[in-house]
């Protein structure tokens, strides 16, 4: 593998990695995203990170002569996968700035490079024409209707990933196409199967042969699954489930900016379905939303509130504890 910096102040971090990889240890350390509590340091078997590698490496045909890109940080487990990647593969790894558009001064073309979708959404805003031909994978949180539609209308070859720190990165893969709900599907090695509607990812690479996940998915055969939402984050509104990420996806064509769907505490049926906005002239009724395809009547919402800003963590995804917590600071506003 041939390093090419185009940031030299990570210069540490990747050298440091790279030592820890090819030392006598059999393990290297992690941390979780944080994107359900605090973040976890974890432990994770370099043999497992190599599988994990290499069944990326033979998904994409990626080999010696092609140039990855390294757009993330080397605390993620994206970061070091890509490293791992690049030196098994034995490709040119470009090492790249992490911040909103890390490809903003790079004319070389690349053939392989990871992003988180706020640096794709930087990056299509002034990409003129540059890395169209690249296979780009994104992960790390869900992609807003607008940013799907701008990353498959300029890459050919664009994937969504689902994975996590524990499976050492991705698991499954969807292509971006125009088809915004279409299913992943699993890498070779990986099965699917399901424990109370929740995704059990299974594995021999893993320390127990598999994992289960707190992800709600439709499960449609033992290679492929739609996403629905995290348990952790279901409302129970008079006995009714809502899936805030699910029902996002439903509204995402209907309402300006940014937004999220959080609970609000009701006397009458437990919890509420809230909405959190940045921009406050959306023009919210629930006549409004009873006309949107696919809707229940339990998952409009029936409370609105505007806050400056959705906090999200390192990896992209939204905080939706501290969102929470903004929350108690804030008035709800009933939407008639």
């Amino acid at each position: 593998m041939e390093l090419v910096y185009h940031d030299l102040s990570r210069i540490d971090e990747v050298k440091a990695f790279i030592q820890n990889w090819e030392d006598s240890s059999d393990y290297i350390h992690c941390t979780t995203s944080g994107s359900t509590g605090i973040p976890k340091r974890i432990k994770l078997s370099k043999k497992q990170i190599e599988h994990s590698a290499t069944r990326t490496i033979q998904y994409f045909g990626l080999h010696q002569g092609m140039k990855a890109g390294l757009a993330l940080s080397m605390e993620s487990i994206a970061g070091k996968l890509m490293v791992v990647r690049s030196m098994l593969a034995r490709m040119e790894l470009h090492v790249l700035p992490v911040k909103k558009n890390p490809l903003a001064q790079v004319d070389i073309p690349l053939d392989f490079i990871a992003l988180v979708p706020s640096q794709a959404s930087e990056f299509l805003e002034n990409s003129l024409g540059r890395q169209k031909d690249a296979t780009v994978l994104i992960g790390g949180a869900p992609l807003s209707s607008v940013q799907h539609q701008a990353i498959q209308s300029y890459w050919k070859h664009a994937f969504q990933s689902y994975g996590m720190t524990e499976t050492a990165s991705h698991v499954a893969l969807r292509r971006i196409t125009s088809v915004e709900d279409a299913p992943y599907e699993a890498l070779d090695g990986i099965r699917f199967s399901e424990a109370h509607s929740q995704l059990v990812i299974h594995c021999k690479d893993l320390t127990q042969g598999e994992i289960h996940t707190t992800d709600c998915v439709d499960l449609l055969s033992p290679s492929s699954f739609r996403y629905l939402g995290r348990i952790d984050h279901v409302i129970n509104t008079a006995g009714n489930k809502v899936h805030p990420e699910e029902l996002e996806f439903k509204l995402k064509e209907h309402i300006a900016g940014v937004f999220m769907i959080i609970p609000y505490e009701d006397a009458q049926y437990g919890q509420g379905i809230g909405l959190l906005l940045i921009d406050e002239k959306n023009p919210l009724t629930i006549a409004g939303f009873k006309t949107i395809e696919g809707i229940k009547t339990y998952e409009i919402p029936r409370k609105y509130m505007v806050v400056p800003e959705i906090i999200r963590n390192s990896n992209d995804k939204i905080d939706r504890n501290a969102m929470l917590d903004i929350a108690k600071n804030h008035v709800w506003t009933s939407i008639l």
